[in-house]
């Protein structure tokens, strides 16, 4: 099995000590996982759905603890899961004996611990940048949940048209994975986040609005409608109204901007300030509308856009990671 060399982790990590609930872990915070990872990630902002079948690495070559779930939606649809306990980084020598396979399952912690699901955006799989996010709240002390929608990944198949921007299902897995993660022993279900970027935002938002289990949500580059959306990606994209087809059983009515005045829960947005799909006056306009009491929080990253090589998280990544946990932090 293929694995990230021990002489490439002993390269490029700086350590550093992260205290939270009274313990210090150590991070190895290696500066090549996200750099690989996000140039992979590169390549998949295609506004457009895109499966991908195929797995470009696992939790393994990182010597990340994980297990798989058994999550299954209403309709039969089998949804990959990958649960990541809290977690300490594991020594060099650990990891050699490693040899690429998987790491004991033995949690951190024996409370249930505050935990994040992160959902894909419209291409890719959970493989992608999914990992990066995962490495470095796991040593925070969050659990944190990846899965792939269907039809992506190692989830049931599900044929898709490529000209369209979501599918409805697409929610339906949501809730399955939440469903099934707020179940695990490991789980504090008081603090249960959902985040997500692009597609995966407004569904994130949406799931959040619905899901009485999600306590908060995470957003990159959030759209406000399709009526607006749309437009900005035909002029800027080259598109036509054709290949950005809305499903017809889509509930636009619970998109964000239609939903926001009514939004209760904690709400951090992150936006590109030359995003030119999901402008920043997106994100301003739903934090606008929320509720005078709804907790929110707004990063607008400097000399980022809206994905790929000037991602706002890829951009300011160490920012992303310490403004995520205070803000779950001050919301718990």
């Amino acid at each position: 099995m293929l694995y990230l060399s021990l002489k490439l982790r002993q390269k490029f990590y700086k350590m550093e000590s992260i205290k939270r609930d009274g313990m210090t872990y150590k991070n190895h915070h290696q500066t090549i996982f996200i750099t690989l990872f996000l140039l992979f990630f590169v390549t998949i902002n295609v506004f457009a759905i895109i499966p991908d079948t195929t797995y470009i690495r696992k939790p393994e070559w990182l010597g990340l603890m994980y297990k798989d779930l058994n999550v299954v939606t209403v309709d039969n649809y089998k949804i990959a899961t990958w649960f990541f306990p809290a977690q300490d980084t594991i020594s060099d020598a650990e990891y050699e004996l490693l040899n690429g396979e998987k790491r004991e399952y033995k949690p951190l912690f024996d409370k249930p611990r505050p935990t994040i699901i992160i959902c894909n955006g419209d291409a890719g799989n959970m493989s992608y940048f999914q990992l990066s996010i995962a490495y470095a709240l796991t040593k925070r002390g969050f659990n944190v949940v990846t899965f792939d929608w269907r039809g992506f990944g190692d989830s049931t198949p599900f044929k898709m048209d490529r000209n369209y921007l979501c599918y409805t299902e697409m929610l339906e897995d949501y809730h399955a994975v939440i469903n099934e993660v707020v179940k695990q022993p490991e789980v504090k279900n008081e603090a249960v986040s959902v985040m997500g970027w692009s597609t995966g935002a407004y569904l994130s938002m949406i799931t959040a609005y619905n899901n009485q289990n999600v306590s908060a949500f995470i957003g990159r580059s959030l759209c406000t409608d399709f009526e607006d959306f749309i437009p900005l990606v035909m002029q800027v994209k080259g598109k036509t109204r054709d290949q950005l087809i809305v499903p017809d059983d889509f509930p636009r009515e619970l998109m964000p901007a239609k939903i926001a005045s009514k939004f209760t829960k904690p709400i951090f947005l992150i936006n590109g300030e030359n995003d030119l799909r999901t402008p920043t006056w997106m994100s301003e306009k739903i934090i606008g509308l929320l509720p005078d009491t709804t907790h929110r929080e707004l990063m607008i990253v400097k000399n980022a856009a809206h994905g790929g090589k000037e991602d706002p998280i890829m951009i300011a990544f160490d920012e992303f990671i310490v403004r995520v946990t205070d803000f779950l932090t001050d919301t718990e």
